[in-house]
């Protein structure tokens, strides 16, 4: 059988009893990095965490097998269901495996072979930042890692502001500055819990807008992981950019009345400059009744 185990994400004691006895029980430790999870058995083993259940004796008698992103469909490739007549468990570095962490190729090939696998509860640096927050909300929606490159990070904090709840992301310290920046410039109005080192020595948690929060780390080291919860309930109007207007292909009257309002212009003028445009050849309207109710001065 499979046991699926999350692994504390700062401080020990937040390994359950279950995990515990999952731990000493398991004959092989499938996990994220050997080194790792053999640090976590030897301090849970020096402050005598595991009680009677397990000595070094026993120890050393488990079998360690890395299973990664990078190797994952390699190793399940040498499994069969044989293997998992062994008492088996599975853990990545730090918290749930498969949230934002390998270990979903596993359990999907134990659906498919018909397996036996559990999951067991803990910690998880998503729900602790988000009760953290003080954001009532019957739901939210968690992001995992923001993207590396900019416009790829800006372009999902713009669609965040349509899903209309909480949004939860991981963030690394070397880019935690940098996606605060794009918040503010993006959603400036948004409200944000974010969370450094939960459960940590160094644990911090900063509250208030992007601008507030870069604020304040001004004063404080940017080492650890990070967590944002984001909620922006400034509701705001949809928007076009006079860009975004320009490349629309409708007809240029109704184009011209969007851009007029947009630009507080004359809807003539508008008309006129779009025909005159080399990059837009004027074709027969089927209607100008466009509404553009929706749309606002940028």
């Amino acid at each position: 059988m499979l046991t699926i185990l999350p692994a504390p994400i700062g401080n020990l004691l937040d390994i359950s009893l279950r995990s515990l006895q999952a731990l000493a029980q398991a004959q092989v430790v499938l996990c994220e990095d050997t080194r790792i999870t053999k640090k976590l058995y030897t301090l849970l083993l020096e402050r005598s965490l595991f009680g009677d259940l397990l000595d070094s004796v026993a120890l050393s008698h488990k079998r360690f097998i890395s299973l990664h992103s990078h190797n994952e469909e390699h190793i399940l490739e040498t499994f069969d269901r044989e293997f998992f007549s062994q008492n088996v468990v599975y853990l990545s570095d730090a918290g749930m495996p498969t949230i934002s962490d390998p270990g979903a190729k596993l359990v999907q090939w134990c659906i498919t072979h018909d397996i036996v696998y559990d999951v067991l509860p803990g910690a998880s640096a998503l729900n602790v930042c988000f009760a953290s927050s003080g954001i009532e909300s019957q739901g939210f929606f968690f992001g995992g890692f923001l993207p590396h490159k900019q416009s790829q990070r800006q372009q999902i904090l713009r669609h965040y502001a349509i899903l209309g709840v909480p949004c939860i992301w991981y963030e690394s310290p070397h880019r935690i500055l940098q996606s605060l920046k794009d918040i503010e410039i993006v959603l400036p109005n948004a409200y944000l819990c974010v969370c450094k080192e939960l459960s940590k020595i160094h644990q911090a948690r900063f509250f208030g807008n992007a601008t507030e929060i870069l604020r304040q780390l001004e004063r404080t080291k940017i080492l650890g992981e990070w967590v944002l919860c984001l909620v922006d309930e400034s509701k705001e109007e949809p928007s076009l950019r006079l860009s975004e207007v320009e490349a629309l292909d409708i007809a240029p009257k109704a184009k011209a009345k969007i851009l007029a309002h947009l630009t507080q212009r004359n809807v003539k003028e508008c008309y006129q400059e779009l025909l005159e445009s080399h990059t837009m050849k004027p074709h027969r309207e089927s209607s100008d009744t466009t509404d553009t109710s929706l749309y606002h001065k940028e």
